[in-house]
């Protein structure tokens, strides 16, 4: 356990965490289990941790509970992380750990996102759960990127603000190491915990669940307005972004989406990628049983927002919706065969018409 950063504490011991919109009041556990060996389980309540799971207030002080606890750590393609304009064809390390600051039941990585939703209803289990994952430093992560020939440190699979001081801590070594930086992101973060991380960002994949207000607070138990204002703030710092969102029938259908692909177009730029993601209902936390959308559907999606004047648009159904088109001539420019890519633009730039294609090396 750590102490944590970004909380405003009180004389009664409650604490105000600021990490993301949530800002979650936790009431203290009053003895110190610190240098206590018996009766932790029996002490914690649910009003102890913050919605995440990752955040537990002890004696009037916040600690992070999974600081450098980590679920994942893998060597992959960049494409992997819905990054097809940054730096393509390189190796990233993969970093997870555990707790996330949304409860989407259609989540895939429910086993070590949503083990919040377990420590909610069983608080005890919180230290079980933390003692099943390996602990890591920062600089052995940045040696093993080193080692397997990384171009780059992804923070990913689960939430990587609620993991905000191990990843800050490992930021700042990445720089000094001359990693790239990227952040894999529902993009629920406050603005100071932003402003923390945005000097380290070379590159973000922020996923939109739904364009629709009332469908995050009822789905995901968020907020779209915070979401979408670091969106704008990421762009404007001039961090690559790509954005994703999931093809739901029911949820986020083809007039969302293409609602979604207005406000990219008219409030960051048309040239921002977009990445359609097929809903898989087996794979979901709990929607195992809703429908899935045809591959016929999220074509058709894939063609509309083309045609409604977004430059770069993927779906991962197949090589041909998974292929870099320059937006002018309509060239492949780089053709996409699962995770191996063939590049024929010009640095960049389309080998037929010399149009820009927003590549970032």
């Amino acid at each position: 356990m750590k102490e944590a950063i970004m909380y405003d504490s009180s004389k009664s011991g409650l604490i105000k965490c600021r990490i993301c919109p949530h800002e979650c009041v936790i009431f203290p556990i009053k003895k110190n289990f610190l240098q206590q060996k018996t009766g932790v389980k029996a002490e914690i309540k649910k009003e102890n941790l913050g919605f995440c799971g990752t955040r537990i207030n002890l004696a009037g002080k916040l600690y992070t509970l999974n600081y450098g606890r980590i679920t994942s750590l893998e060597v992959e393609p960049i494409e992997k992380k819905l990054l097809y304009h940054f730096m393509p064809g390189s190796m990233t390390l993969s970093v997870g750990s555990f707790g996330c600051n949304f409860r989407c039941p259609n989540c895939y990585n429910w086993e070590i996102s949503q083990t919040a939703s377990l420590v909610q209803n069983k608080p005890e289990t919180i230290f079980q759960i933390k003692k099943s994952f390996p602990e890591i430093s920062p600089t052995e992560i940045i040696t093993q990127a080193l080692e397997n020939r990384c171009a780059s440190i992804s923070f990913t699979y689960n939430e990587p603000t609620v993991s905000l001081e191990f990843n800050l801590k490992t930021m700042e070594l990445a720089k000094k190491a001359k990693l790239k930086i990227v952040w894999v992101t529902n993009g629920f973060i406050s603005p100071s915990a932003l402003e923390l991380i945005l000097p380290y960002l070379d590159a973000v994949n922020l996923d939109i669940k739904f364009f629709n207000e009332k469908l995050y607070s009822s789905h995901s138990k968020g907020d779209l307005v915070p979401v979408l204002k670091n969106l704008v703030k990421i762009a404007r710092r001039k961090i690559h972004l790509e954005i994703a969102t999931l093809v739901m029938p029911k949820l986020n259908e083809e007039r969302n989406i293409l609602d979604l692909a207005d406000f990219i177009k008219t409030k960051i730029s048309r040239h921002i990628p977009l990445h359609l993601i097929d809903f898989s209902a087996p794979i979901s936390w709990q929607m195992e049983k809703w429908d899935e959308p045809t591959k016929k559907e999220i074509v058709k999606i894939w063609k509309r927002l083309i045609t409604e004047g977004l430059d770069f648009v993927y779906a991962d159904i197949n090589t041909k919706t998974k292929n870099t088109y320059c937006p002018h001539c309509g060239e492949i420019n780089i053709e996409r065969l699962d995770y191996e890519i063939e590049r024929k633009d010009d640095c960049g730039f389309c080998f037929n018409c010399d149009r820009r294609l927003f590549i970032r090396e």
